[in-house]
């Protein structure tokens, strides 16, 4: 299944970008002293921030409080642009409204940025950056389509060569525990891994809550307020939400998937949008190795979990406290907890402050891709294979798209 093609996305932001005129003209710069990759040794790292919503405000929060310096701040809408303003204390000139708003950012002198807008505008904004020499921190999932992967590979590959720092946020990579639990498993812990199961089971997304189109001036403003609902900007919820798991999986079975067959649909929540409540899916590993997946936003409790099962333990990740457990107890189990988003943040900054690179761009595009093929062998109702997919370089636009 290609999307047939209409007007671009590209086009159709453009067009309807106007609604949001651009903030100040762009005299607002920084000059940065002598630093390790531009950024002061010893000093806070000056950051422009593009996406101003609930995840984006604990980034620039958590950054923050790592050693960073929120200097500017860009977002489609008012509302969050002055919040911003006044949580940073940053002037007029320094905030910039509307969907290109990002583009002012990135002419600005500053050591890195922070993109947290809905995942469908995640490429273009990943690429300007790369290309105007910044670092980036961006959060998951960096595409909500393959294009858009395809898109951030290569910005990657260019960032690496221009030594710019990538962090993504996939915290469990982060997470010092999980880390310790891979390198045992990668070293032989589970014996012969045969199977794994993994659940992301939770309520709707935001309470249920949406906006009326009623009151915005376009269709696309309307969309970008309510985006998560909608798959060109979000990539269904198995992209958006789900990706953590199988990015876990995906870090300790070492490999992505080679295919994937299963189903999904929307059962119940058909207020508003495009995207499914629930996916029930099986993904195939290299040797043989299968991963059942199962993800729904309609129930009454909440289980963020993943299980690799091996012939002599088993791994599992209960969402509180991992462990490894083999036919006679507990092998290994982690004598305390570690703040992973803490940890992602100051990895960051310190990654600047000492130009030390981080890479985080091929696992993530790795991950994304992995949502994205679960997502489409669900539309599809069929098997997908990997290589078949990522080559269609399917890319979604701003429209309604038909649900089975």
């Amino acid at each position: 299944m290609k999307t047939k093609r209409g007007v671009s996305r590209r086009e159709f932001v453009k067009a309807a970008a106007t609604v949001g005129a651009a903030g100040a003209a762009t005299t607002f710069t920084i000059v940065k002293p002598e630093s390790v990759r531009g950024a002061p040794a010893n000093g806070a790292v000056t950051l422009g921030w593009v996406g101003a919503g609930g995840r984006g405000s604990s980034d620039a929060k958590g950054l923050s409080a790592a050693g960073g310096k929120i200097v500017a701040v860009a977002d489609a809408f008012q509302e969050r642009l002055d919040k911003a303003r006044d949580a940073y204390e940053l002037s007029e000139s320094a905030c910039y409204l509307g969907l290109d708003g990002y583009k002012k950012v990135m002419e600005l002198k500053v050591d890195a940025v922070v993109l947290t807008t809905p995942p469908g505008f995640r490429p273009d904004q990943f690429v300007a950056a790369v290309d105007a020499g910044k670092q980036v921190f961006m959060e998951k999932p960096i595409s909500a389509d393959t294009w858009g992967c395809h898109a951030v590979l290569e910005a990657g590959k260019k960032a690496a060569a221009k030594k710019l720092s990538v962090v993504v946020g996939l915290q469990r990579r982060y997470s010092k525990t999980y880390q310790e639990a891979q390198k045992r498993i990668a070293g032989g812990a589970l014996g012969t891994i045969v199977a794994g199961r993994s659940f992301y089971l939770t309520p709707d997304v935001w309470g249920g809550q949406s906006w009326p189109r009623a009151d915005f001036p376009s269709d696309l403003m309307w969309m970008v307020r309510n985006w998560y609902y909608f798959r060109w900007l979000s990539g269904d919820l198995i992209t958006e939400q789900n990706i953590h798991n199988l990015d876990a999986c995906n870090w300790v079975l070492g490999a992505h998937p080679e295919r994937c067959c299963g189903y999904g649909g929307r059962k119940w929540r058909k207020y508003i949008g495009d995207i499914f409540d629930h996916f029930n899916l099986t993904y195939e590993y290299p040797g043989g190795v299968h991963l059942t997946f199962m993800s729904g936003q309609f129930c009454t409790f909440h289980d963020s979990s993943e299980q690799i099962c091996g012939s002599e333990a088993t791994f599992t990740n209960p969402g509180k406290g991992l462990k490894i457990e083999g036919r006679k107890g507990v092998i290994w189990e982690p004598e305390e907890k570690d703040d992973a988003n803490k940890n992602e943040w100051e990895a960051f900054i310190a990654s600047v402050k000492e130009g030390k690179p981080r890479a985080d761009t091929q696992h993530a595009v790795d991950s994304t891709f992995t949502t994205i093929l679960g997502r489409e062998a669900a539309y599809r109702r069929q098997e997908v294979e990997w290589q078949k997919l990522w080559d269609e370089n399917q890319k979604l636009e701003p429209k309604a798209y038909p649900v089975r």
